[in-house]
């Protein structure tokens, strides 16, 4: 069955009412007692919300540390004249519209792979005031563009998402690793010339619209790169290891970093696996997979590099399960996956890879308690999920029970994002 423009809709409603019904079992929970915070404007409006709203309202203050965040959203918020609970709605649109384009451009019809992608724990950052959705759009734009060699669609879409969130900086390797693999060898230097034009431009001229915005407004050249460095501590460090996190993530939630942090690199693989086969064999490959692979890639090494120590020697990887599970680059990935049948013996080399990587990143050996606070349910996640692609009418239960675990996860990391404990 072709992916008509009813299915496309259809795609935009299911997104949308799983957004509503979030929101509804939030309040359903938290009335019978399961929850403890009811959601409103007010609790709603944690973390970086205040910063956005605040850039809303009065644009780039240089005394404080709202320029260490991108003026797209707050600018679109600032124009649609919408409250918080607006805003969410919005968002949850947007998100919607990027979903259904994503899987457009997958050719994906299966609602069993749609409801995986919604239940991922960090996709509820769709839903609030923050940066993922309008991201999550511009980024599935560019996905259909590349599939339907829509060249203005792409420009324009890259040229946005750079005004969205710094992480669009990690586009350009992603984006030059795509047109060098999805492309013969002897092809190397017409490659590059083509992502110039096609990725560069667009890129720094939405960047240096930003700059300007901001030097404008405050007076200050970089306030952007500055405040990170300055005040979140976004610099280039050596890895310090083991992995820790902050606000008690590591008995909350770090478990679910240490999963992104596996799968970008598992990612990271691949792509080397590909570059040796173009450099090898002069083979070439499918565009959009480089591109996720290629951004995956560029997003572990910015965990790992430019995240902050702060004060100690090992790195704080926070961020890292709210920018690899809420991105359509994931989503891509995950896609890839899906259609994969695992054999026993690929199964058993991830559990051996995927426990020595939880070993020496995450210490996740060195007690009982950090092992089931740390390395338990990424083994559990990811074998189940492989086990469910080896057969998957056999193992279908697994998937469900992997969607389960994750919704449940979902609701309970909104809850303690409006107590407020930081999630992410």
């Amino acid at each position: 069955m072709k992916f008509t423009n009813k299915l496309f809709f259809q795609t935009v409603i299911f997104s949308f009412c799983y957004g509503v019904i979030f929101y509804i079992l939030q309040f359903f929970f938290a009335r019978t007692g399961m929850f403890s915070i009811i959601p409103n404007a007010m609790n709603i409006h944690n973390w970086d919300v205040g910063y956005y709203e605040s850039i809303k309202r009065m644009g780039y203050d240089g005394n404080s540390h709202n320029t260490g965040f991108f003026i797209l959203f707050p600018l679109i918020w600032k124009i649609s004249h919408l409250g918080v609970w607006g805003i969410c709605a919005l968002n949850t649109i947007f998100f919607s519209l990027g979903f259904a384009v994503l899987m457009r451009t997958l050719g994906e019809k299966n609602k069993l792979f749609w409801l995986l992608c919604l239940t991922l724990p960090s996709v509820y950052f769709a839903f609030i005031p923050y940066t993922e959705s309008l991201f999550f759009l511009f980024s599935s734009l560019l996905f259909y563009s590349v599939r339907k060699d829509k060249f203005r669609v792409f420009w324009v879409s890259l040229l946005l998402i750079s005004l969205v969130r710094a992480t669009a900086i990690f586009l350009l390797p992603a984006l030059l690793a795509m047109e060098l693999l999805s492309n013969p060898r002897n092809e190397f230097l017409k490659s590059s010339g083509r992502f110039i034009y096609k990725s560069a431009l667009p890129t720094f001229i939405g960047l240096g619209i930003f700059i300007l915005i901001q030097y404008y407004e405050t007076g200050i050249w970089f306030a952007y790169f500055k405040t990170q460095a300055e005040h979140w501590g976004h610099v280039f460090t050596w890895t310090g290891l083991p992995f820790t996190n902050i606000e008690g993530a590591m008995k909350r939630y770090h478990w679910l970093s240490a999963l992104a942090i596996f799968l970008n690199f598992f990612a990271f693989t691949y792509l080397i696996r590909y570059f040796w086969g173009w450099i090898k064999d002069k083979k070439s490959f499918e565009p959009n997979l480089v591109f996720s692979l290629g951004y995956l890639t560029m997003l572990l090494l910015s965990l790992i590099f430019m995240n902050p120590k702060y004060g100690n020697h090992t790195t704080n990887i926070m961020g890292a399960n709210r920018y690899t599970f809420i991105s359509p680059f994931f989503f891509f990935f995950l896609h890839f996956l899906f259609q994969q049948k695992f054999s026993l013996k690929q199964i058993a080399y991830v559990f051996i890879f995927l426990n020595a990587f939880l070993a020496l990143t995450f210490g996740a050996y060195r007690s009982l308690n950090i092992f089931i606070e740390v390395g338990l349910m990424p083994c559990l996640l990811l074998l189940s999920f492989m086990f469910y692609a080896q057969n998957t009418l056999k193992n279908s239960w697994l998937l469900f029970a992997i969607m389960a675990f994750d919704f449940f996860a979902q609701m309970h990391f909104f809850q303690q994002f409006i107590t407020p404990l930081y999630v992410d």
